[in-house]
């Protein structure tokens, strides 16, 4: 290390040992306190040190900073520290040689950029103050811009009179002479919008400055009858095909035209949108509802620390699309519930959806299965259209997938679009693109809402069932793989699965539906083993994937320890996660929860809700330094950029009706499973270990004590997990060296034999003189080359870890990875 770093370092060690006594509070006012404070600065060894230090000294001290302020402010908590950090720099700055490095400016704003609150303690404006434009090299502006984009005013135009001051000097600094800059009340968006108008003819600008006038003078969350009926007159007068084609075109620009990724719609744009989009719905039609509903998911995509780019816009697409009457209007709804994260968004559409279905006299699940496009697909999900000389086939495949592929006249397969296709047909290449974009997007959609029937069940009359969930196109691709029960109102009721002839049960034979008048999507959790088992072989021996677990579904049952806790369960407690993957999880499954850090949102609970049941579903994660004040400092405790820890460690999971919590044994079968199914999957795919600082917390912090629950409490879920096992093994490369044992699977390596659970997935070594558990690198089981495309079955998350351990150790003798290489070493 250079002298002058070496320097730096010690006076930043000094600052640590010398600020234990720096005055914060205590004193009667503040006059009192600055004097105080002064003085202590005055007498500070680590600050006079400081004082008498070399230039490069300075320098290097800078480049440093914002680690320590961050290290002291996040891992330490010590504000005491950073103050006198805070002090230090100030110095530095003062008596650093000028101009700055360009590498000092680029570091420090590249630090500052990427951390909100280490930019909150670091003396930004002042740093800011001492720079000019000319010393601004090309990537320290790239680094400004970012920092303006991060420091814009909230979609209502809010921002506060500090963040406005800085925001004021980056703007100053990051604009070079030539730099185009917007005219006041302009945003990107609403600038080309305007640009374009500009070279109108008279009459048409005019109109259009009219309606533009009209959407900016909005306030109202969902306008009245008077703002829509001058919006009426206004686009009649510009002519309503080419003003709703306009304004096609202005929304297809996105919020943020130009703009780099972080960069959130300002309020100088957002109210121009919100009133075109609320114009563009007038129109009613499916055109107008799929450019509301792109636009929409536009605005509502999350920009990270900032929030959505536009949540003002976002959220008045879903009221347009609400208000719309059209069918396709439900299937954007519908396509937003399944893709956008927020709670506010989903409980907006929720309430547009049953609004929606109000009016038509419908369920809202019959009003979105009206609602689902009738893509031109055959029963095999496949779509071709004929151009020019060339075919093109967009196949929606057994697992999801769309794909497109282009045949030449021969009928051989191209690798892509044949360019004279491409140059002479260029309108229907892009319809067949946007049919394939449409067909994934609605079937990613319509597999998430089939599938949540489960916790919000819904009896479908027999005739609509027929229609939409067997001969619809796209449903109907769905439905006729799922397995359904059908009842009467007497008590009568068979499971079954659509085949060409006819509905068949588990055993093959005729199900006779002239009794039938509803259908439910079938829970094997309400069946005996024997029915659950043959649904099973007669689904895998078919070939039939489906679209989502159904025969092998994972279901939970209440077991003795949790009928002893009462009130909670422990059964997924103990467990260390990833938070930022943990949450990501939590939105793809309808939980609500806030990324924690230890100085913010340290209450934040996982919850879902459960409206069918009128009730919700608690799943308490913690912050590892809250239950052991010795973890602060440890690589648990570690937190990213944003303050935010990276891991949390799971606990209980407790239920709730009308916000009155309920003892697990009265909570219904279904609604427990499905839950304990989600939480399984949080636990299995964020796991990182298992977290030592966990105990049990009892009524959270009433002591009452439960013990986490072992293997024996997972019988119904082992069997699941032995039995694909036992179907899927065959297919691998490794099935002459695994065997399937009592809650376990049994591998034979060179080195020895190993023993994973199949509860937990924790794997044992086992040699003539060692047994110990391995903690396998996750890098190695994402490199497993798993192939089961051949084989009917979607492993759950925690099975699929198994089966990739088990490729890993039957293969022992080529793993190259120090870290699984000591750990199979003998003592």
């Amino acid at each position: 290390m250079p002298d002058a770093e070496q320097r730096a370092l010690a006076i930043y060690e000094l600052i640590r040992a010398t600020s234990v006594d720096r005055p914060i509070s205590g004193f009667d006012s503040v006059a009192e306190l600055l004097r105080v404070m002064n003085h202590w600065k005055e007498q500070n060894e680590a600050l006079k040190e400081l004082h008498s230090a070399l230039p490069e000294v300075y320098l290097a001290f800078l480049a440093h900073s914002c680690a320590w302020i961050r290290q002291e402010h996040r891992a330490e908590q010590n504000f005491r520290v950073v103050y006198t950090l805070q002090d230090a720099v100030l110095i530095c700055l003062q008596a650093a040689p000028k101009p700055l490095p360009p590498e000092v400016i680029e570091h420090l704003l590249t630090e500052l950029r990427r951390d909100s609150s280490t930019r909150f303690f670091f003396p930004f404006d002042q740093f800011l103050a001492l720079l000019t434009p000319g010393q601004i090299t090309a990537a320290a502006r790239a680094e400004l811009r970012k920092l303006h984009l991060l420091l814009a005013p909230s979609a209502t135009g809010k921002i506060d009179k500090r963040q406005r001051n800085t925001r004021d000097l980056v703007a100053a600094l990051m604009y070079v002479a030539g730099d185009e800059q917007l005219p006041p009340g302009r945003g990107p968006w609403s600038q080309i919008v305007f640009d374009e108008i500009a070279r109108m003819d008279d009459i048409t600008r005019s109109g259009w400055l009219g309606l533009l006038e009209h959407c900016h003078a909005t306030e109202q969350t969902a306008p009245g009858q008077k703002w829509t009926q001058r919006s009426r007159e206004l686009i009649s007068a510009l002519g309503e095909r080419d003003a709703f084609a306009t304004m096609f075109r202005w929304l297809k620009l996105g919020p943020t035209p130009g703009q780099p990724p972080e960069a959130r719609s300002p309020i100088e744009d957002s109210s121009y949108q919100k009133g075109v989009v609320l114009c563009v719905s007038l129109g009613d039609t499916t055109e107008s509802a799929i450019a509301i509903g792109d636009f929409g998911l536009a605005c509502l995509r999350k920009v990270p620390l900032l929030g959505a780019v536009s949540q003002k816009v976002g959220f008045a697409c879903i009221q347009a699309l609400g208000a719309m009457q059209c069918n396709e209007a439900v299937s954007q709804l519908t396509r937003l519930r399944g893709k956008v994260k927020y709670s506010t968004a989903h409980r907006l559409i929720e309430k547009s959806l049953h609004l929606a279905a109000e009016r038509s006299g419908m369920t809202v699940g019959e009003l979105e299965d009206i609602s689902v496009p009738r893509y031109p697909l055959d029963p095999q999900g496949i779509v071709e259209t004929k151009i020019g000389d060339s075919l093109a086939a967009v196949r929606l495949c057994e697992d999801g997938r769309v794909v497109t592929t282009w045949h030449n006249a021969a009928g051989k397969v191209l690798k892509s679009v044949p360019a004279h296709i491409r140059k002479a047909f260029p309108k229907k290449v892009r319809v067949i693109a946007l049919l394939a974009k449409e067909v994934d997007q609605s079937y990613y959609s319509q597999r998430a809402r089939v599938e949540s029937s489960f916790l919000s069940p819904r009896d479908i009359p027999l005739a609509h069932w027929q229609r939409f969930f067997v001969d619809h196109p796209l449903l109907g691709f769905l439905g006729r793989k799922l397995i359904w029960v059908f009842s009467d109102t007497q008590g009568w009721e068979r499971a079954g699965m659509w085949t060409e002839t006819g509905v068949r049960d588990s055993g093959g034979k005729m199900v006779n539906l002239a009794r039938a008048k509803n259908v439910r999507l079938w829970h094997p959790l309400s069946y005996s083993a024997s029915e659950v088992q043959k649904w099973r072989a007669r689904v895998f021996t078919s070939g039939i994937r489906q679209p989502f677990r159904q025969a092998f579904r994972e279901f939970y049952q209440v077991t003795d320890d949790e009928r002893q806790s009462r009130l909670y369960s422990n059964r997924f407690a103990g467990a260390l996660l990833r938070q930022h993957q943990f949450a990501t999880l939590c939105r793809a499954r309808g939980w609500s929860y806030r990324l924690m850090g230890s100085g913010f949102d340290g209450a934040n609970v996982p919850s879902k809700e459960l409206d069918h049941w009128n009730m919700h579903a608690e799943f308490y994660v913690d912050l590892p330094p809250d239950r052991a004040a010795a973890l602060r400092r440890a690589s648990v405790a570690e937190q990213s950029g944003a303050g935010i820890n990276i891991f949390i460690g799971s606990d209980q999971v407790r239920f709730y009706r009308e916000r009155h919590e309920i003892p697990i044994d009265e909570v219904p079968a279904i609604v427990y499973s499905e839950i304990m199914r989600d939480v399984d999957l949080f636990t299995t795919v964020c796991a990182v270990g298992d977290d030592e600082t966990w105990s049990d917390q009892g009524d959270r912090g009433t002591g009452v004590f439960a013990r986490r629950l072992d293997a024996r409490d997972f019988s119904v879920v082992t069997t699941l997990r032995s039995e694909m096992l036992s179907r899927v093994l065959p297919h691998t490369a490794i099935a002459d060296r695994c065997k399937l044992a009592k809650g376990s699977l049994e591998i034979r390596g060179q080195l020895g034999t190993y023993r994973i659970q199949l509860v937990w997935g924790g794997a044992l070594f086992e040699t003539d003189s060692v047994t110990r558990w391995l903690k396998i690198p996750q890098k190695l089981l994402d490199a497993v080359p798993l192939d089961l495309r051949a084989v009917p079955i979607d492993l759950d998350p925690r099975t699929e870890m198994i089966l990739r351990k088990a490729h890993i150790l039957a293969d022992d003798w080529k793993i190259d990875s120090p870290e699984l290489v000591r750990q199979l070493m003998p003592d």
